[in-house]
């Protein structure tokens, strides 16, 4: 350093302020699989460690300066900016010129459920399974122009970025996608409204509904058999369901008790649900069959069962109203993975159409004429209560829905 001219340091200076203006997303773009595009970003990098500020007092500099040959350097350089990566929670991606996945960090394989090198080399549209035109990371390929904090109101919400990294000769190398997460902050919103809601129906309308539904009953014995059936068909059940709309509002608002026993799903589905099931099947013409694991029928887990009993009635109860066809088929069916049970509940019925699959969970949203749209955002609550989730997907043929709850065999894992 001290053999440079003022004038060669302040070019050095200003070179180096433009490479870390550069490198603020070339950190997150490096691939394991590198070639010679890749080599002029190592070089570069390699200037800037050496030049910033007190860097040869850094872990990272004594390991560099200690290195016998430029291929080492490119190995720690790898392992360091990998760890940064993966330490990072949002969703960082990477692809070349053609769409092809080069990199992408822990958590993208987290909530993906994938391993750290399963879509390495392949399509992103193969990751992120929707149509290459809402693939915000194309279009940059294909426009040349980098996305900066835009809303994204698809499957997932959040907000997306991204960078364009080019070779000497100005060509598109690498495109880094990086995506927040924002499901959670938006559904505690809409919770929060749910609640203020709740408290006001249940304080002005239930203490009502209950007056009314008691003058109902004490009057039954005084008036004439038809007012009687009235009372007993239309009125007092009609008040029933009321007062059940305003107990779904407070089951999503409110953490419901949770209560766990040693359960065992398969014995549950096939001695427990099906019961539960068969008295609507026979009136609807409803098929129901079951293909559950045999690696789940001896194991015991810890699990609520009224609130599971809750969950599918209500998923079965969502294909019976959802369809108009006379022969509605359903299938479930269990698996166990990787210390997880999968449950797939699968109809046969007109499927939901792909523009309203984001918010079929959101509370109130149906497209029912006499839906309230509690029931699933109930079943989503009462999923996590087990530390799980629940999916959709739907098409013209049908809808799944996907139940992943992890394996809790003792009550203290809870």
């Amino acid at each position: 350093m001290s053999s440079l001219s003022t004038n060669e340091l302040l070019q050095k200076i200003k070179s180096l302020e433009e490479k870390v203006h550069h490198y603020e997303s070339l950190l997150k773009s490096f691939s394991i699989n590198t070639n010679e595009n890749d080599d002029f970003l190592y070089k570069d990098l390699f200037d800037l460690i050496l030049f910033t500020e007190n860097s040869k007092s850094t872990i990272l500099e004594k390991e560099i300066t200690s290195s016998p040959n430029y291929a080492n350097f490119k190995q720690i350089l790898n392992k360091w900016i990998l760890t940064i990566l993966d330490a990072t929670p949002i969703h960082i991606t990477i692809i070349d010129q053609f769409g092809l996945i080069t990199l992408y960090n822990q958590q993208t394989a987290l909530d993906f459920k994938i391993n750290k090198t399963e879509f390495i080399g392949k399509h992103i549209s193969d990751l992120l399974q929707i149509d290459n035109s809402q693939i915000e990371l194309l279009k940059t390929l294909e426009t040349g122009k980098e996305v900066h904090n835009k809303e994204i109101h698809d499957v997932n919400y959040g907000i997306i970025n991204t960078r364009i990294l080019r070779n000497s000769k100005g060509e598109i190398i690498r495109v880094v996608g990086l995506f927040q997460f924002l499901n959670d902050a938006r559904n505690a919103e809409k919770l929060v409204m749910t609640g203020r809601i709740a408290a006001g129906i249940a304080h002005e309308i239930r203490n009502p509904l209950t007056t009314v539904r008691g003058y109902l009953q004490f009057l039954q014995d005084n008036v004439s058999n038809e007012m009687k059936q009235l009372f007993h068909n239309l009125l007092i059940p009609e008040l029933d369901r009321a007062n059940g709309i305003i107990t779904d509002f407070l089951s999503i608002t409110k953490n419901a008790p949770y209560k766990p026993e040693p359960l065992n799903i398969n014995l549950f589905f096939k001695q427990y649900l099906s019961q539960l099931f068969n008295s609507t099947a026979i009136l609807r013409n409803i098929q129901i069959s079951y293909d559950l694991s045999p690696k789940l029928d001896d194991l015991i887990v810890y699990i609520d069962k009224k609130q599971l009993v809750q969950v599918f009635l209500n998923l079965f109860q969502n294909s019976v109203e959802s369809t108009s066809k006379d022969s509605l088929c359903i299938t479930l069916s269990s698996q166990l993975v990787d210390n997880e049970i999968i449950i797939f509940f699968k109809d046969n019925g007109e499927g939901i159409p792909h523009s309203i699959l984001p918010f079929v969970f959101d509370p109130f949203f149906s497209t029912k004429d006499e839906g309230t749209g509690l029931g699933l955002p109930l079943t989503r609550k009462l999923i996590q209560n087990h530390k799980g989730t629940i999916q959709v997907e739907s098409d013209s043929s049908g809808t799944t829905f996907t139940v992943r709850l992890p394996v809790l065999t003792n009550v203290y894992n809870l």
